[in-house]
């Protein structure tokens, strides 16, 4: 039995979104070892959190100096930038399934996705040492929590992608919720804040690196790339159709699934 196709709306017209997304991710992490290397007086992993590395305020004989921290904070807005982009290419990639429970899925976890970018936004928009309004604390809670309770709703619900991927989802998103409570109960087990603020950061980072490479090889492989669609002829849409198109032929398809009645069962 052939597996349902996927029609790929956004990422079909723009297929430099994948490779982006990991550029922007994997320079998120580029930024916090450029950024710490002249923190003054040393920087520490385990120990300061992420977010001291955009701290702005380096006074004389303080413990907490980042001299880049335009660099650190610039690259988490870049972070929630690519954290909503990648929601967009979440749920263009299947809002088409064939399964009801599948485009449900991809509509929760591309509104998780989308608010966990919001916060990291807001998270590099207001630095800790600014924290107006408690900004910076509620964007940490937004970007680590919808954005990994988005990566398990994906990861429980999706069908169609592979299980390696999906394996990452599932159990990176049990240690994020093991680093959760430690962090919530103050409890850090010798670890130290930070490295477990990292253990509750770092995997969503990863999988938007791992979900841009699946995105362009996934795409590459079934002949997908170029400015127009490629599919087969069966239900293929017209080389200009748009992303609204696709919202309206997916909510087309939901209400002829919907209302279509049910077969009598042959009696036997």
């Amino acid at each position: 039995m052939t597996q349902p196709v996927r029609i790929r709306v956004f990422t079909n017209r723009h297929d430099w979104m994948g490779p982006v997304i990991v550029l922007l991710s994997c320079w998120y992490f580029a930024a916090q070892v450029l950024t710490a290397w002249v923190f003054r007086p040393e920087y520490s992993f385990t120990s300061n959190a992420i977010s001291d590395l955009g701290n702005t305020a380096c006074l004389p004989n303080s413990n907490i100096c980042s001299p880049l921290y335009v660099v650190m904070d610039a690259s988490i807005g870049i972070l929630g930038l690519a954290m909503i982009v990648g929601a967009f290419l979440i749920f263009s990639e299947f809002s088409f399934s064939e399964h009801q429970r599948e485009r449900a899925a991809a509509l929760a976890g591309f509104v998780c996705m989308a608010l966990g970018g919001v916060g990291a936004i807001l998270v590099g928009a207001v630095p800790e040492n600014v924290n107006t309004a408690h900004l910076h604390t509620v964007g940490t809670i937004m970007a680590i929590g919808f954005g990994q309770l988005a990566i398990l709703i994906l990861g429980l619900v999706l069908i169609e992608i592979d299980n390696w991927l999906r394996e990452f989802m599932i159990v990176t998103s049990l240690f994020v919720l093991l680093a959760g409570v430690s962090i919530a109960g103050k409890h850090q087990f010798g670890f130290g804040g930070g490295a477990l603020e990292r253990l509750a950061q770092y995997p969503e980072s990863v999988w938007l690196i791992l979900f841009g490479f699946y995105i362009s090889r996934n795409h590459s492989h079934n002949r997908l790339i170029g400015p127009h669609f490629t599919l087969s002829a069966e239900g293929r849409p017209a080389p200009d159709a748009t992303f609204g198109w696709a919202l309206g032929a997916s909510a087309r398809s939901v209400r002829r699934r919907t209302t279509q009645p049910p077969q009598r069962k042959l009696a036997a």
